[in-house]
């Protein structure tokens, strides 16, 4: 068996536990240095490289990183817009609408409808009136 062989299980159990952690919400900063990663950046390309040799058909895992990495980036600059940091307000206010997007909090809400559709060619000449004088006295 040849070196790299050896160590491929290493790698994959290290790669998992890395993905593990990271969902449940360490940040690329100590899991670089307990899980011997030359550096963060280097730990979140391996997370990044998990996620996209991750099953398509799994979105629920990509969905919780994506929301961990925001809740990062977010707390990263967090205090400097509270004090008023204009650029850190602006990266905020960016998190917060990418966040709103993901979730689909900012998409229209759709009035639902009851009763039955009323087709205008069958509306009776009293129904006519009805409505006419709803129009001319609307009840408040």
């Amino acid at each position: 068996m040849s070196l790299v062989e050896d160590t491929v299980p290493h790698l994959d159990q290290r790669r998992a536990e890395l993905v593990r952690r990271r969902l449940a919400g360490d940040d690329f900063e100590s899991l670089a240095q307990e899980l011997d990663y030359p550096d963060t950046a280097s730990a979140a390309a391996a997370f990044a490289a998990a996620l996209d040799d991750a099953d398509p058909l799994e979105p629920a895992a990509r969905h919780q990183a994506d929301q961990h990495s925001l809740d990062e980036l977010q707390h990263a600059i967090w205090h400097r817009a509270a004090a008023g940091d204009l650029d850190a307000i602006a990266a905020t206010l960016a998190i917060l609408d990418s966040r709103e997007r993901r979730l689909g909090l900012g998409a229209p809400a759709q009035a639902e409808t009851t009763g039955t559709p009323s087709d205008p060619v069958a509306v009776t000449d009293d129904e006519l009136e009805e409505l006419l004088a709803l129009i001319e006295d609307p009840p408040i």
